[in-house]
């Protein structure tokens, strides 16, 4: 995970969650979408919206975080998703092409890969529990000792090209709410899908 993805974020998040489900907390527009300086735009799977204080563009690269519109917004009215948790999308700039997902795949089974899959960077600390590929995409199901207070060891990433981009989607779940791998797959489909249409030439 990003070093962008801080411990003040899950718990964010986590708070946030608890004060929808009370209808606690001043209500407020979550944006569905968002420009980035390389014309790519970042659009939210349906329940998700974009958590404009934690995202962040520096030079050709970006993150964008991704979390229930209900708690983004501080409004249980507002559209959550099927699953609690936090998403995030980092892009590396225009002009640099993905490698083809059987190269990533096989990448990501050497200690090199591990460690950028890891937290704390050290291979040890992180294990994949599953990858698929459909086309170009890459999924993985990995487990990671070194995951962030207040989230769960297990997550989804999904590795792409996009318009000559470098993407990946990670779906982080929160502690003591795990995410089922189906859904997880889902979700990064479907969050997938909605970036491919929101960015369509």
């Amino acid at each position: 995970m990003s070093t962008w993805t801080s411990k003040a974020l899950i718990a964010a998040f986590v708070f946030g969650l608890a004060g929808c489900e009370a209808g606690l907390g001043v209500s407020r527009k979550a944006p569905e979408q968002i420009s980035l300086p390389d014309g790519l735009i970042v659009a939210g799977a349906e329940g998700w919206c974009v958590d404009l204080e934690s995202s962040r563009a520096i030079g050709a690269t970006s993150m964008v975080v991704l979390g229930s519109c209900a708690a983004i917004a501080k409004n249980a009215k507002a559209p959550r998703p099927r699953v609690p948790g936090v998403m995030t999308v980092s892009i590396e700039g225009a002009g640099l092409q993905a490698p083809p997902a059987a190269a990533l795949e096989a990448f990501f089974e050497t200690d090199s890969g591990l460690a950028v899959l890891a937290r704390d960077g050290i291979a040890q600390s992180v294990r994949v529990l599953e990858s698929r590929r459909d086309g170009e995409h890459l999924y993985l199901r990995a487990e990671d000792k070194s995951a962030l207070p207040g989230a769960e060891s297990e997550y989804w990433r999904a590795i792409f090209g996009l318009n000559g981009r470098l993407v990946s989607v990670t779906l982080l779940g929160l502690a003591g709410r795990p995410i089922a791998p189906a859904e997880g797959f889902a979700t990064l489909q479907s969050q997938i899908e909605e970036l491919i249409v929101a960015n369509a030439v």
